[in-house]
């Protein structure tokens, strides 16, 4: 009896592979190392075979076949070096560049360019033809981030089928036929998608530009750095490029666990708001007056207004905080000042309603693996965490029931009893619902009910986990009757200082005008920024820190993935936040001696054991916690 098996084993240019049924032969290539050359194919969109680039021999069939399209067979024998291959992947070019522009010297697509590669590699040498090239219009506005060059289209369909299969928006679409065809968006529309970015990072030409990159730099000049998206909780790892010490792009950095290798255009188009635009010193208010000082005499200046009011101090972080910056500014405030007064997040007492591990139970990624996914509240959420959106989209693509609902009884009814893995996604805000909800699921169906809540910030997680609020210490440890009071009752506890840390333009302290007039009625306000800020007038010490760009750390995403985020501009002359936080914890008799920020973690994860060192990139562990 024959065995029945799931592996197929085929020949490649003579080498034998054993592959998965329903794999390509692109696929099988290239497990091989075997490059095919590709416009139209990508990993994450159904195959089209429009661009015929991929063509390669297969014994037993007539003609040549797109390695892009065909499944591979076992026993099959494929060949992608002949010289039928060849000449027909040296007609392809040849076509292609017809009446491509010669724009390659002016093109920002150069030097990262499949195009300009694969005509070096597989293309003639030079052009047969001697006519006058059909022109397109150029610079089209498709909106206010996207340019379009209709002259170096190859019509390779990559931003149409993002815009049908990956978003679901449709706004992009190819218009009239033949040699006439372009693409556009409906009646010229201007586009709308918050994914559009996307469409410029999968153009294998320069057809699609980005307006803020536009004419900035070369790809070889640029200095590339591997960090985290400062735009949300959702922790998208991205390519920071700087040039000459100015930021100018961010691109995306696949990761499939967390952002399935796509961006969202608020975390992609955020770095101008990073891009420090010049120096400035330490002020202390004397007389009424700011006046700038070293950071030695603000620290201290600012250690012995802090001394005065002691317990009756409150410290606020922006979730955009590293977790080295976030554990020791508690430390300072609980065990230097013994005070118990802590918040975070941009809400007024967010913080009041605290994460808990079983909030990020359920992985982004699993989010495929549900039967039913409930987006409690819809749009909001999603415009909180962009790119979740494009997660839960594939998932309905896989067969996911995804029920946008802003009811709890209408999501209760939503799922069947019989459901097996059902998730809830949900903000922050809404936790006490979400906590309801997910009990009466809980006996209701027969299987799994986990949840993903939604923090503020890129570090919302990681504030919480850390014991940045009132009412929790590090790693969730009860703070035996010492409790604090969050920030929308500080004025009724008898606060009568406020060091305000901010770490992101993104996500600093907004203040009403209620609790602004409170603000100024204080005795001190101590105030560490990256950049000027609405409240400087307010401030008595004020202590220049460094944008989320211009710092080393780690920060921890709505999935409780702890990742580094590392310096892709040099601001050697700012100082680092966490070495402000020990200046002023030492001026206030602290003894703290932590040379750089892996030092910091290694404290963090003594004290947190779920925040390992060697789990980094890792989803904390909460069963390992003291």
């Amino acid at each position: 009896m024959a065995v029945v098996t799931d592996q197929v084993t085929l020949t490649v240019d003579g080498q034998s592979v054993t592959v998965a049924k329903g794999t390509l032969i692109l696929d099988a290539a290239k497990k091989l190392g075997i490059e095919i050359p590709i416009f139209c194919s990508h990993p994450k969109m159904e195959p089209v075979a429009v661009c015929r680039m991929c063509l390669v021999e297969v014994e037993k069939m007539p003609k040549l076949q797109p390695a892009c399209a065909v499944y591979v067979m076992d026993g099959m024998v494929v060949r992608t070096r002949t010289e039928q291959v060849q000449r027909y992947q040296n007609g392809v070019l040849e076509f292609l560049l017809a009446n491509h522009p010669l724009d390659c010297p002016i093109c920002d697509k150069g030097g990262e360019c499949p195009l300009q590669d694969q005509t070096y590699t597989y293309g003639p040498g030079a052009s047969r033809y001697d006519f006058p090239k059909k022109h397109f219009d150029k610079a089209v506005p498709l909106s206010d981030k996207i340019l379009l060059d209709r002259e170096r289209c190859v019509l390779c369909w990559r931003c149409t089928r993002f815009s049908a299969e990956i978003s679901g928006e449709r706004e992009l679409a190819l218009i009239q036929r033949g040699k006439d065809t372009i693409i556009g968006t409906f009646n010229d529309q201007p586009a709308r998608s918050e994914y559009q970015g996307n469409w410029t990072e999968i153009c294998p030409v320069g057809a699609l530009t980005s307006r803020q990159y536009r004419f900035i730099s070369r790809p070889w000049d640029l200095d590339r750095t591997a960090t985290i998206c400062p735009g949300c909780s959702m922790g998208c790892n991205v390519h920071a490029d700087a040039r000459h010490n100015r930021l100018g792009r961010f691109q995306a950095r696949e990761n499939l666990a967390v952002d399935d290798g796509w961006l969202c255009d608020f975390g992609r188009y955020s770095f101008p708001s990073f891009q420090r635009e010049g120096i400035e010193r330490p002020r202390v208010r004397r007389d009424g007056r700011l006046e700038e000082v070293s950071y030695e005499e603000a620290m201290a200046a600012a250690a012995q207004s802090l001394r005065r009011a002691g317990p009756a101090t409150a410290g606020w972080a922006s979730p955009a905080a590293t977790n080295e910056e976030l554990f020791l500014f508690q430390r300072l405030l609980r065990e230097v000042l013994a005070t118990p007064h802590l918040d975070h997040g941009r809400g007024r007492g967010e913080a009041a309603t605290a994460l808990e591990p079983d909030d990020a139970a359920l992985p982004i990624a699993d989010l495929e693996r549900c039967d039913h996914v409930l987006l409690l509240g819809g749009q909001a959420v999603i415009d909180a965490a962009p790119v979740l959106h494009l997660r839960l989209f594939k998932s309905e693509r896989k067969g996911v029931r995804v029920h946008r609902v802003d009811d709890a009884r209408a999501a209760l009814e939503a799922v069947p009893a019989e459901a097996q893995a059902v998730g809830i996604v949900s903000s922050l805000g809404r936790k006490p619902e979400v906590d309801s909800l997910q009990g009466k699921l809980a006996r209701k169906v027969k299987g799994s009910v986990r949840r993903l809540l939604v923090p503020d910030g890129p570090n919302g997680r990681g504030a919480t986990d850390l014991g940045f609020g009132p009412g929790r210490g590090p790693g969730y440890a009860s703070l035996d009757g010492k409790a604090g009071r969050a920030r929308p009752d500080w004025e009724a506890a008898g606060v009568r200082a406020l060091y305000l840390f901010e770490a992101s333009p993104l996500h600093d302290f907004q203040a009403s005008g209620e609790e602004r007039e409170w603000i100024q009625r204080l005795e001190t306000v101590v105030l560490q920024r990256p950049r000027p800020s609405p409240l400087d007038d307010l401030a008595h010490v004020i202590l220049p820190g460094r944008a989320f760009v211009e710092k080393a750390g780690t920060v921890t995403n709505m999935e409780g993935r702890v990742q580094r985020i590392r310096p892709a501009i040099d601001a050697a002359v700012v100082r680092d936040d966490w070495k402000i936080l020990q200046g002023v914890a030492q001026a206030l008799g602290a003894d703290w001696r932590y040379r750089d920020p892996d030092e910091v973690f290694a404290d963090l994860s003594r004290a947190v054991p779920a925040y390992r060192a060697d789990r980094i990139g890792e989803r904390a562990l909460w069963s390992e916690r003291a």
